[in-house]
């Protein structure tokens, strides 16, 4: 159970977002429902929110910052029934084939989002990018972020049984470098709406 400061603790963490999406977590609200009503979706939109759907059906994201999850910060609680290494048996496993369903699921990930950067940067020269397809994009790297985290997590589960440690940061590069890039062009999204909107004024 938390203690009182605990508590006060996580929501005075939380009362600045006023329940407010933003970059780091993502809440559905029924103002993005309302702005994909009146804004056409785009190519780029309809490929993030798949991919976003795509992570979460594999369980390699949530794609949300859960109350419960901040508490466990505080109070040292694990709540990792629903963790992607227990989905794949990474504590119970042979390493070897942990390590190679890691590869697979990340080098997919690294895929999609490579081919999703692409399509933010295509999408850029042709056309100015809507609220929605940053607001959409941005949740991509917060699915893609958390997948990286649970894929070195299944590593060092698997390493606590294996002859020989894997390196997360050598297995993750290709996800790395494409969750580098993607970072870059998310933020070249936001700023080209914002110089359209200047613009137009």
């Amino acid at each position: 159970m938390l203690n009182p400061r605990a508590v006060a603790l996580i929501f005075a963490i939380l009362a600045p977002l006023g329940g407010c999406a933003t970059v780091s977590v993502y809440q559905p609200s029924s103002a993005s429902a309302e702005i994909s009503l009146t804004e056409p979706q785009s190519d780029l939109y309809k490929a993030s929110d798949a991919y976003c759907e795509q992570a979460r059906k594999k369980g390699w994201a949530s794609g949300e910052a859960s109350l419960g999850g901040l508490s466990a910060i505080f109070t040292g609680a694990s709540n990792d029934q629903d963790a992607y290494w227990r989905k794949i048996g990474a504590d119970k496993v042979n390493a070897t084939l942990v390590l190679n369903r890691v590869r697979a699921d990340a080098g997919d990930a690294a895929k999609g989002l490579t081919q999703l950067n692409q399509l933010a940067q295509k999408l850029m020269v042709s056309t100015k990018p809507t609220r929605t397809d940053v607001s959409e994009f941005e949740k991509v790297l917060i699915h893609a972020r958390q997948a990286r985290d649970s894929f070195s997590e299944a590593i060092a589960q698997a390493n606590k049984r294996a002859s020989r440690e894997a390196e997360p940061a050598t297995e993750l590069s290709g996800l790395d470098k494409a969750l580098a890039s993607a970072r870059l062009t998310a933020d070249d999204l936001a700023a080209a709406r914002t110089s359209d909107k200047i613009a137009s004024l």
